[in-house]
């Protein structure tokens, strides 16, 4: 009886994987690989397959609902058609003045990323890149210390650690001053508790999870995380960039050291920083929270020739805006690109951005962890740098500890700092965040650090690669069919 029982069950899972199966075909018009990769999983793998499609496969953009409670389609400071066309007469002509080449090039980019993701322009920032993670906790903490108004908060992972402490410890004393303290922090990348969690609240900060399991879709959302990391104080100072609240960064773990800048931001760009996290508070609890006190009459530095926008995207959002701009600002490249990465698994169109580039003779940098925390991810990544190296494209293993570091540079003027990886997880999945900087001496600095780190390095040779044993072939191939997944 209890076998019969079995049998129907298993008979009903796998129609429904199989209705699943078309609707993917017919509901969604994904990209055919895509679309094709799945239906293999859903077919040829019964029952496991969709869980696996559960957690990993669900297209959320396709889910309306979740669309609507998106705010970045409400911009606080949207901008006329031809108050756009005066903001670019005012780029190009500074562009012109601090002797920019490729300037069409530059303002389609900005173009692209205000279209596509409606990213506002921001200009004459003060902007500082943190490169050292003592200087970024250091930077950081001060200036939470000397917060009078709000502070905002979002990571992707805050650890109950010495220095998740020390930032409790300060959230707790600026809330009992009267600041109004907000803290979101990703369910499944964060590992603080209850207590932790209680002893903010009972001082007053307003700390949420993103997307926590919720019955009885339980896992539904797992694979949608908010990646971001940003901090906006008194709406005057802002962060982003890949730096996490952990001991690693200071400390060290089984891979070293972690390396990854930071970027601090005074001017209108911190606007912008506010507004994603306004955003995603928007997404928790349906509130609009877009108050004066939250966007300041913002400072500007006449002297600082720059421009900054902040490209936010997630599955909520219609347009993948940062995949787009990364991959645009390789494409037009005239000298070079520089790329640091933990994690290399490029969509398509990143893929074939990087190869063209390098095969027109740019002269194309990536530089990878040679140690990972994910050994599957590193195998992935592994599967792509043959055909790069091919190409032209020049990689190399960083050997000075964890390379955790997001930050592409190009042609000593654009470079993005920010919290996506280049792989599809970040590209397509999370909730990212990334500071588009068009500034001389931003990218002078972020050029000349990865060039440091390249004395850490070693550059990956094709023969060598080659010659690589079969078994790890074999494992960089299978890896590299769960790259969407990873």
């Amino acid at each position: 009886m209890l076998t019969d029982i079995l049998y129907y069950i298993f008979i009903a899972l796998y129609i429904y994987s199989v209705y699943l199966a078309f609707r993917l075909v017919f509901g969604e018009n994904r990209e055919a690989i895509r679309t094709l990769g799945w239906m293999i999983v859903l077919l040829f793998i019964p029952v496991l397959g969709l869980v696996i499609y559960t957690v990993f496969g669900q297209a959320m953009r396709q889910n309306k609902r979740i669309l609507k409670l998106s705010i970045r389609s409400e911009k606080i400071n949207e901008v006329t058609p031809d108050e756009r066309k005066a903001v670019f007469a005012t780029i190009s002509d500074d562009m012109h003045n601090v002797g920019v080449e490729n300037i069409g090039n530059v303002t389609n980019l900005i173009r692209l990323l205000y279209g596509s993701g409606k990213s506002l322009v921001y200009q004459s920032n003060d902007i500082r890149i943190l490169s050292e993670p003592k200087t970024t906790f250091d930077s950081l903490f001060k200036d939470l210390e000397s917060a009078k108004d709000h502070i905002h908060i979002e990571f992707y992972i805050i650890s109950n650690d010495s220095t998740g402490n020390r930032l409790r410890e300060i959230l707790v004393r600026k809330a009992k001053e009267g600041v109004r303290v907000r803290v979101i922090y990703d369910y499944w990348g964060s590992t603080i508790d209850k207590k932790y969690r209680k002893s903010l609240k009972d001082a007053g900060v307003r700390v949420h999870s993103f997307f926590p399991p919720k019955f009885p879709f339980i896992l539904r959302h797992v694979n949608y995380r908010n990646h971001r990391k940003i901090v906006v104080i008194d709406g005057k100072i802002g962060y982003t960039g890949g730096v996490n609240i952990a001991d690693r960064y200071l400390l060290g773990n089984n891979f070293g050291l972690w390396r990854d800048p930071m970027a601090r931001f005074e001017g209108a760009a911190v606007h912008g920083l506010q507004e994603t996290v306004l955003g995603d508070w928007y997404f928790i609890d349906h509130m609009k929270h877009q108050k004066a006190r939250y966007f300041p009459e913002p400072t500007v530095f006449a002297d600082r020739h720059n421009f900054v926008q902040i490209a936010d995207c997630g599955p909520d959002t219609p347009y993948k805006t940062i995949l787009q701009g990364v991959s645009y600002l390789i494409t037009t490249a005239q000298k070079y690109v520089y790329i640091q990465t933990p994690y290399f698994m490029p969509p398509v169109e990143l893929e074939n951005a990087l190869k063209t580039s390098a095969l027109r003779g740019v002269d194309v940098r990536i530089l990878l962890p040679e140690v990972s925390d994910a050994s599957m991810a590193q195998s992935c990544s592994a599967s792509y740098i043959e055909t790069m190296l091919e190409a032209g494209v020049k990689i190399y293993w960083y050997k000075g500890g964890f390379l955790h570091s997001k930050a592409i540079v190009a042609d000593d003027y654009i470079s993005t700092v920010g919290t996506s990886n280049m792989d599809f997880r970040s590209y397509e999945q999370n909730f990212e965040v990334n500071a588009f900087v068009y500034d001389r001496n931003t990218a002078t600095l972020l050029r000349d650090n990865f060039i440091k780190d390249l004395g850490s390095s070693e550059q990956i040779d094709l023969e060598k690669w080659r010659g690589r044993s079969s078994v790890s072939k074999m494992k960089e191939s299978f890896s590299r069919l769960f790259s969407p997944a990873m």
